[in-house]
């Protein structure tokens, strides 16, 4: 499964290291027979490989009005650079450098712990606020901008830009909850995140467990899922990424050395083994929690459906796009204005879905006129009063999910229903359900 380097890379350091890891690491873990990256890979070539797009046929007025009352909101300003993100970014910025620059100078085991949450949830801010909109090109309206700070977050997490665009940006925004597209319910066998996924007996205790594989989540982001997308140049058995530039190569290599040099050979270089060990883990379980429990909390609940498009050679929807987006995403704390500052607004979902490339910051503004707009037009929106609320509404959903398909399968809507699968507080059809409207 591994590329050859040589051709591709031209800086001398660089290329060195690469065409070891290519000849060293590669056969050995990428290629070894009967390894588990080698059965992973044989998965993914055999697998039926799906249409690249699904089709949303309906047409309505819906998304046409929606978009001229948030032109008509806006009146001509700018929807993004806004002044208070540059400011909220200078305040994380300067509590991720802070902490991190006192966790390597401290000595004393109390203050480094405080200090090790302390810079994963710095770096869960960065994620959420910089790296996360400026990826989506709504950070500024300068496309160099976007680009300087999406790469710099990238080194300050240790994630590969171009995998997160890819997946998240294309997959996840335009396919929604639908299995074997969108890859946010894609967790390699582990948890049963759709109904439409094939139930296994491991499942049964996926809601007791699930906590313990959220904490290891970044852990398995930044030092095995991004090499394994790089090494078989697939996302999951269903999709393949497109075809890497040289350039996007040498910044998924550049980001990660930088990431491994300054957070952690600087702690190893500075503080004992046993202090760095325990303090990787304790970031990484901070982090891998603060990010997987807001995420999650936006699709795989009660309320949203789990949609399946109808036909195989272009799978379809007779719904359109943006009332996809309805059905499948839900809001949580809209209240909750620390949850609000700290998430990125990731709490407002449906607004994000919707306006991606709005700055985040317009979000609860623009949730009073899409709440209006959707209950004129008899469509849902979703939305739990609290955090706590959702976190419940999301353990109890994994509970559901890791029911025998007897129970489950209850709910299996029609190929091609907007509607999907409900929940088990949606048993009725939706009165938007046979609704007609426009795609994307």
């Amino acid at each position: 499964m591994a590329r050859r380097c040589r051709s591709w890379v031209h800086p001398p350091f660089l290329r060195d290291s690469l065409v070891a890891l290519d000849q060293v690491v590669g056969p050995r873990i990428f290629q070894r027979p009967g390894s588990r990256v080698a059965q992973m890979a044989n998965t993914m070539d055999k697998a039926k490989r799906l249409s690249p797009k699904i089709l949303f046929k309906g047409k309505s007025n819906f998304f046409g009005v929606l978009r001229a009352r948030i032109d008509a909101h806006f009146a001509g300003r700018n929807r993004r650079d806004d002044p208070r993100l540059y400011l909220k970014s200078v305040i994380i910025l300067t509590w991720f450098f802070s902490s991190f620059a006192l966790l390597l100078s401290s000595s004393d085991w109390v203050p480094q712990l405080l200090l090790c949450v302390s810079t994963a949830l710095a770096a869960c801010a960065i994620g959420f606020n910089i790296f996360h909109d400026s990826i989506h090109q709504s950070f500024s309206g300068n496309p160099t901008i976007n680009l300087l700070l999406a790469r710099g977050s990238c080194a300050l997490l240790g994630v590969s830009r171009y995998f997160w665009r890819y997946k998240h940006n294309v997959l996840h925004h335009s396919f929604t909850n639908v299995f074997q597209w969108d890859d946010d319910l894609e967790t390699r066998g582990c948890l049963r995140m759709s109904p439409r996924q094939p139930w296994e007996k491991k499942f049964k205790h996926q809601h007791v467990y699930c906590w313990f594989l959220y904490s290891l989540a970044t852990i398995e982001w930044i030092f095995v899922k991004d090499f394994i997308h790089y090494f078989t140049m697939r996302i999951n058995p269903f999709q393949p990424y497109p075809p890497m530039s040289k350039l996007d190569k040498i910044e998924f290599w550049t980001s990660k050395m930088a990431y491994f040099t300054v957070f952690l050979g600087l702690p190893f270089l500075m503080q004992p083994v046993w202090t760095c060990v325990a303090g990787l883990m304790i970031f990484h379980l901070t982090l891998g929690l603060s990010v997987t429990l807001i995420f999650n909390l936006a699709h795989v609940m009660e309320k949203p459906s789990f949609p399946v498009p109808k036909g195989v050679t272009l799978p379809t929807f007779e719904s359109e796009w943006a009332i996809h987006q309805l059905a499948t995403t839900v809001n949580f704390g809209r209240d909750n204005r620390l949850l609000t500052w700290f998430s990125g607004c990731l709490n407002y979902q449906i607004e994000h879905h919707l306006f991606p490339k709005v700055s985040h910051t317009h979000y609860p503004e623009m949730s009073l006129i899409l709440k209006r707009t959707a209950q004129e037009f008899g469509l849902p929106y979703h939305d739990y009063p609290t955090y706590l609320s959702a976190l419940k509404s999301h353990f109890r959903t994994l509970k559901w999910l890791n029911e025998s398909p007897r129970v489950s399968s209850v709910f299996v809507a029609k190929p091609g229903d907007s509607s999907g699968i409900t929940s088990l507080e949606e048993t009725e059809p939706s009165r938007w359900f046979g609704r007609t409207t426009i795609g994307p």
